[in-house]
């Protein structure tokens, strides 16, 4: 092949970037998503129920927007308040607003019985007296206070309901338009419009981020190991080509950019240096210290030398992706297949175009230090050596008995996957949550289709009880139903008669009613409440809970209380923040699969590679005691896992094995040379190890941005994947010779290297 790389090596080289540039083109055709639901897969129960809802009533989420004053009951800022009810309407992505200044309440007028405002933005009172006896009032009203009013008085609640199809985009700057325009309140937001809003700028920042310092840390960890330019230029060449290629063929697939889709230029800077780094190694060791001149024989080596290692290393890490292929979460699939793609193209890259350029290049110069510096490095190596092999049973103990600790500490491993909790405190996002949860009636919503006709007193009566039964449970902050104009009409039609603060217990009562709320309410807030066939009424809850356990709990509650009642499984409990949690179900059974696939196909590679049933077992064993011990981390340091952090075990098993299988790989050959236990490993570690060493730095640099990461997640993300390759690299240059220095020789004889 070398032959074939000389002769034809412009060709290659040209053919390389002409594919890089051609795939360039189809970069702008990626969009950014931060809709929670462009993770989950469409045939889950809780985005099937959150589509019914969408489909019956309008809308099946809502944005909670606050504004909070110390003067909010004066004539100026109650007129100002009302004056961003008016705003807030008049936007294009906002089909209805609940708050003090719409939610009806009936009355007894000249005219009749009618809905006016519980503050009528029309005539505002202009006068501090009748504004302190409005807030007497709104206070002392239970549907009021504590849920479109603060109970201190000082913070208004408005619940924005959002138009099919919403642009969060236009929505969300529209609103902060209205903001800027009343400085003299203070405004919080929280619901998923402004999430996925956050969430796509954040995600735009993180990509820019996440390359730059990437390329960046990689560029340091190569000029120091290298200390020349083509050293530095090749990896980061094909870094940077595999990475144009990856995200072009996205493009090509209009694929989106999800939380997850974060993983793949980190995982892409991170690997696709790897086999460049090990190839240019050996080039440099075939020129310095085996003196060889001839380009073509120089490459040939390189190749030769490296093929089984490079190779098995390649496969395992793909196939540690691939393994992601099965996740029911379209997203991490797709996720697993481009960072494939991304890493076979860098492969390519390695086994033909970078020596097709290194054919190109002048021969290399050596350092005017390298003697020094390489007789240095071989003190060290030899020294390591010998001290493994010495107390290679201490270092297998220790490591067996740092795995068991680690596997007895997973169990406290948090599941999480509130929205919430993906952004840091001082967040805007969670800023928002945490103010209208204590505040007001809650940040999160769940909409509760309940299959009853409100024509009949059955209906009603059922619909009332199940309201009572909402508002009691202690994560709810407010219920919003056709039971609350239906109950208060009925008392208003009855003389305010405190007896029939209830439903009606009549048919042709509860039929009346029902055309007197239908003839009353605007046709956006009707549809919010009664199904257009009036088989189903929606109940809109509010919860104060942000914890996911809880969050689930109350649905939970709320679903079998529902189906007690009508008798029928026909219920639909749908949220954003539901799929949130049934997505993190899948993603542990995702976590599961794609580890046990990739442990599968990583044990077959290497004994296969190997031609040797111990070796692979030996790689193997070690991996999962790596695993074993970053996620004990996470346990002893209440890490959560999430969509991101639970990507970790393959990921870890499929990039660290590389470091075991080079290290073997050379290890195996200098035993077969006739060296001895101590100077196998000391020569491996003097050679195979200063590429193994520097790679693991390259990828640990390359892991370091997402520490910045505005995700928690992905934060998280960066900070596992750092300890993983940490470990792993102490588990192909430590554990791993000790472990073949323990090993009876006889089980390895057969071990095929090239």
């Amino acid at each position: 092949m070398s032959q074939f790389i000389y002769r034809f090596r412009y060709v290659i080289i040209t053919l390389f970037i002409l594919l890089t540039l051609g795939m360039a083109l189809f970069i702008p055709n990626l969009r950014f998503d931060g809709d929670i639901q462009a993770l989950a897969p469409t045939n889950v129960s809780s985005v099937e129920e959150y589509k019914k809802v969408n489909q019956t009533f309008g809308g099946a989420d809502s944005l909670a927007f606050s504004a909070q004053s110390s003067k909010l009951f004066t004539p100026e800022a109650l007129a100002e308040a009302a004056a961003i009810n008016r705003e807030l309407q008049s936007l294009p992505d906002v089909s209805d607003v609940v708050s003090i200044f719409t939610y009806a309440e009936p009355v007894n007028s000249e005219e009749g019985l009618s809905f006016v405002p519980f503050v009528d933005p029309e005539a505002l009172p202009e006068d501090q007296a009748s504004v302190d006896s409005l807030k007497a009032r709104l206070l002392d009203n239970w549907a009021i206070k504590g849920k479109l009013l603060s109970a201190d008085g000082d913070t208004l609640l408005y619940i924005i309901q959002t138009m099919p199809g919403v642009s969060n985009l236009r929505l969300i700057e529209g609103i902060q338009g209205i903001m800027q325009q009343h400085r003299d309140f203070s405004f919080h937001m929280a619901g998923t419009s402004f999430i996925d809003y956050q969430m796509v700028s954040y995600l735009k920042q993180d990509v820019l981020i996440l390359v730059a310092f990437g390329l960046a840390s990689v560029l340091l960890v190569l000029l120091i190991g290298f200390r020349s330019i083509r050293g530095i230029f090749l990896p980061l060449f094909t870094i940077g080509c595999s990475l144009i290629v990856t995200f072009g063929f996205m493009g090509l697939l209009h694929a989106r950019l999800t939380i997850v889709a974060l993983i793949i230029p980190v995982m892409l800077i991170a690997i696709c240096n790897n086999y460049a780094i090990h190839f240019l190694t050996r080039f440099y060791e075939d020129v310095f210290i085996n003196g060889m001149t001839d380009r073509v024989e120089i490459i040939h080596s390189s190749l030769q030398s490296l093929s089984k290692p490079v190779w098995l290393a390649f496969l395992t890490t793909v196939a540690s992706f691939v393994s992601f292929v099965t996740s029911p979460i379209p997203r991490i699939a797709e996720m697993g297949l481009f960072v494939a793609f991304g890493i076979t193209y860098a492969f390519a890259m390695t086994m033909f175009f970078i020596p097709a350029i290194l054919s190109v290049l002048p021969m290399p110069q050596k350092h005017r230090n390298y003697h020094a510096n390489e007789a240095l490095i071989s003190k060290i190596a030899n020294r390591t050596g010998a001290f493994i092999t010495r107390r290679r049973h201490v270092i297998l103990a220790v490591t067996a008995g740092v795995a068991v600790a680690g596997m007895a500490i997973i169990p406290n491993i948090a599941v999480d996957s509130e929205l919430a909790n993906y952004f840091n405190p001082s967040d805007p996002v969670r800023q928002g949550i945490d103010f209208i949860n204590t505040k007001v009636a809650g940040s999160q919503l769940i909409k509760v289709s309940l299959p009853c006709d409100p024509r009949t007193a059955e209906g009603l009566a059922k619909a009332q009880e199940f309201q009572k039964y909402a508002e009691s449970l202690g994560a709810v902050g407010s219920v919003f139903s056709i039971v609350d104009p239906i109950q208060t009409l009925n008392r208003v039609f009855h003389d305010n008669d405190p007896a029939f603060d209830t439903v009606p217990d009549d048919d042709d009562t509860a039929a009346q009613l029902l055309l007197l709320v239908e003839t009353s309410l605007a046709p956006e807030r009707l549809v919010q409440l009664v199904s257009e066939d009036y088989q189903n009424l929606c109940f809109s809850v509010q919860l104060k809970a942000v914890d996911t356990a809880t969050l689930q709990k109350t649905a939970d509650q709320l679903r079998a209380r529902a189906i007690a009642l009508t008798g029928t499984r026909d219920i639909a409990v749908a949220g954003v923040s539901l799929i949130s949690n049934q997505l993190n179900r899948l993603v542990i059974l995702s976590m599961l699969q794609s580890f046990a696939i990739a442990f599968a196909l990583v044990f077959a590679f290497v004994a296969f590679g190997f031609r040797n049933i111990p070796a692979g077992f030996v790689s193997s064993g070690i991996m999962i005691a790596i695993v074993l011990v970053v996620f004990g981390f996470m346990g002893l340091t209440k890490i959560e896992l999430s969509t991101a952090t639970a990507l970790v075990a393959s990921i870890t098993l499929g990039v660290g094995i590389d470091y075991l299988i080079h290290f073997s790989a050379r290890w195996f050959n200098e035993r077969s040379s006739g060296k001895s236990l101590q100077d196998a490993t000391g020569r491996t570690l003097r050679l195979t190890g200063r590429g193994i060493i520097i790679n693991a730095m390259a990828i640990v640099c390359a892991v370091i941005p997402p520490f910045f990461s505005q995700f928690r997640p992905i934060m998280y993300f960066g900070i596992l994947s750092c300890i993983s390759i940490l470990l792993s690299l102490i588990g192909g240059l430590v554990v791993m010779p000790a472990m073949l220095a323990a090993l009876p020789e006889r089980l390895f004889k057969r071990v095929r290297t090239v």
